[in-house]
């Protein structure tokens, strides 16, 4: 079974970083697209700006302006002994943690691969365009059991959404981590 994995706070001190990092910026690193990033990157340095909230750090920070999961590095970890191998990380030091600590335990996470196994006619979604997908009230996925998908990937039609083998959100809630939550395709709206 395929579940959506959400971005998402549990409370509003969960952590959440508003701003966008100047190197980040300056690299046009886009961690959001699904596509296999080349090349070498330095480590992006994000100082803790006024807005952000870093009361809770949960395991995955929202981190909408840095275009791609913004994870503690245990949660890359546990994906690859869980056998992922579509994801790629890029080192993150936050600097200002606390008024003045910097933390390395961060990482930028690109998920490569896409697919789209939205079952249309039984999918309650308003289209963009063909293909693109603008509003959703309800998903339904196609029959997934022969396809060889990976455990994680994100969904064509609409790239900001993750989407995780019921292996995925096993491991994660076994190890307890925070800032996702995983949704039934039919449970799910945005």
């Amino acid at each position: 079974m395929y579940w959506i994995m959400f971005s998402e706070r549990k409370s509003n001190k969960e952590a959440k970083l508003i701003g966008v990092p100047d190197s980040l910026s300056k690299l046009g690193l886009e961690c959001n697209q699904g596509k296999h990033i080349t090349g070498a990157y330095p480590v992006i340095e994000y100082e803790l700006e006024d807005d952000d909230n870093f009361d809770y750090p949960n395991g995955n920070l929202m981190a909408p302006a840095f275009k791609g999961l913004l994870l503690h590095k245990k949660i890359s970890k546990i994906l690859r002994e869980i056998g992922i191998n579509n994801i790629q990380e890029f080192p993150v030091l936050l600097k200002g943690i606390d008024g003045h600590k910097t933390s390395d335990d961060y990482e930028l996470v690109n998920i490569v691969g896409d697919a789209d196994i939205v079952d249309y006619e039984k999918s309650q979604v308003t289209m963009f365009e063909p293909g693109d997908i603008d509003f959703i009230d309800s998903l339904s996925f196609i029959d997934t059991s022969d396809m060889p998908l990976p455990y994680i990937f994100r969904l064509t039609s609409f790239l900001p959404l993750v989407i995780a083998h019921d292996k995925v959100k096993q491991a994660f809630e076994a190890n307890d981590i925070t800032g996702f939550t995983f949704y039934k395709p039919e449970e799910f709206s945005l």
